[in-house]
């Protein structure tokens, strides 16, 4: 990813410009995509980690924690003209995020492309949250994908942590003190580490948890 991610002060001065606030009505009816609640996420599982693009030291100069940030890489309408897209389907150490972490999928892919053709938006559509359903491992593991995977995967996991599977989820909670990572308590890093889950996300886990894990 390196100098290719390196946009021009012309692109960073179009892509600020096509900056939006937080909408509700037609910003959030059905099929746009929601920038608050999936891709924000997605970045800071597998972008916006230490090491890579978060903080004083971010690798390039680049960091993608907040809207402001991540838009200065994208030209809003346009994905195939934007930084932030077009260099997830580079080769070797220049594509993003890069080895030994796992290419995003083509699904994730598609998701951020979609973004960029309308708009790339500030928007948060997650009005409510569902608190009395039983959690099961198929949402729990939507979380994870989108929050935690970047770092906890296979290959080169983390702390050694895994959160790719179901039996590496319930391993991290039985023995590595995921539960106490949501809130960083109890000595715990924080995680994930660019920002805590919503609260909707870390009480979605803690019900998963008290009901016993199930798949």
């Amino acid at each position: 990813m390196r100098a290719l991610f390196l946009l021009s002060g012309a692109i960073a001065t179009l892509a600020l410009s096509c900056t939006h606030s937080t909408l509700d009505g037609e910003d959030c009816a059905p099929g746009v995509v929601d920038f608050t609640n999936q891709i924000q996420p997605l970045i800071a599982s597998n972008c916006a980690m230490s090491g890579c693009h978060v903080g004083l030291n971010a690798a390039e100069g680049v960091r993608l924690s907040t809207y402001a940030q991540i838009v200065q890489h994208v030209k809003a309408g346009n994905p195939d003209q934007s930084h932030l897209y077009t260099i997830l389907f580079k080769s070797g150490n220049d594509r993003m995020p890069p080895p030994p972490m796992s290419a995003l999928t083509q699904a994730q892919k598609d998701l951020i492309k979609l973004w960029i053709e309308q708009g790339a938006k500030n928007t948060n559509c997650a009005n409510t949250c569902d608190s009395v359903a039983a959690p099961s491992w198929a949402q729990v593991s939507t979380v994870f994908q989108a929050q935690c995977v970047g770092c906890h995967q296979a290959s080169g996991a983390s702390g050694s942590v895994r959160l790719d599977s179901y039996a590496e989820a319930v391993y991290a909670v039985d023995t590595r003190g995921l539960k106490a990572t949501l809130h960083g308590t109890g000595g715990a890093p924080q995680m994930p580490p660019a920002g805590p889950m919503s609260d909707c996300s870390i009480a979605l886990v803690e019900r998963w948890i008290r009901a016993g894990m199930p798949q």
